[in-house]
């Protein structure tokens, strides 16, 4: 899918083919360049063949997928969907999200989530998407309440980073 950003510059979000190493990457500079991550580079703990199978798995399966969103020839984010493996759990979805931050505020992390609504609500599959969010990260929960996410409570004292701990805010978005 093509979206056009804020700058007029396009971009396109997509499943990946053979990008395994490039998306590693990519996970290893947004886990250390953000305290969003609920990881760093150094206790990520997956090589670029585990990521691989991670993204062909979740894209193998009708309640869940894994895009990249290019933009100039380049992979610059990445957003996920990954459904419950149960038959009472299957219906619900856990989004994952990440945009460099030399992109982002151009509108790329907005492309991603707008396209992760899309594929839920054009399946059969799918009737909520949860997520977390550090409760501090006021630019991301501004973007999930503009595309419609709910606060739904939080959990306390989630992240441990640098001696401080911090809450998650936990979010959702009911599929019509």
């Amino acid at each position: 899918m093509k979206y056009i950003l804020k700058n007029g510059k396009e971009i396109s979000i997509r499943r990946p083919v053979d990008e395994h190493e490039e998306i590693f990457s990519l996970i290893k500079i947004l886990s250390d360049e953000s305290d969003n991550f609920p990881f760093t580079s150094e206790d990520f703990g997956l090589d670029s063949r585990n990521i691989g199978a991670f993204a062909d798995y979740l894209n193998s399966r009708e309640n869940s997928v894994f895009y990249i969103a290019e933009a100039d020839s380049r992979i610059v984010g990445l957003g996920y969907l990954e459904g419950g493996k149960r038959a009472r759990t299957a219906h619900c979805v856990n989004l994952g999200i990440g945009v460099l931050d030399e992109f982002s505020n151009k509108g790329i992390g907005t492309a991603i989530l707008k396209e992760l609504i899309r594929f839920a609500s054009e399946g059969e599959y799918i009737a909520k998407i949860d997520l977390q969010v550090k409760s501090d990260n006021i630019k991301a929960i501004a973007l999930y309440k503009k595309c419609g996410f709910v606060p739904e409570g939080k959990t306390s004292r989630a992240l441990f980073i640098d001696g401080e701990f911090y809450d998650y805010l936990n979010m959702g978005f009911i599929i019509d």
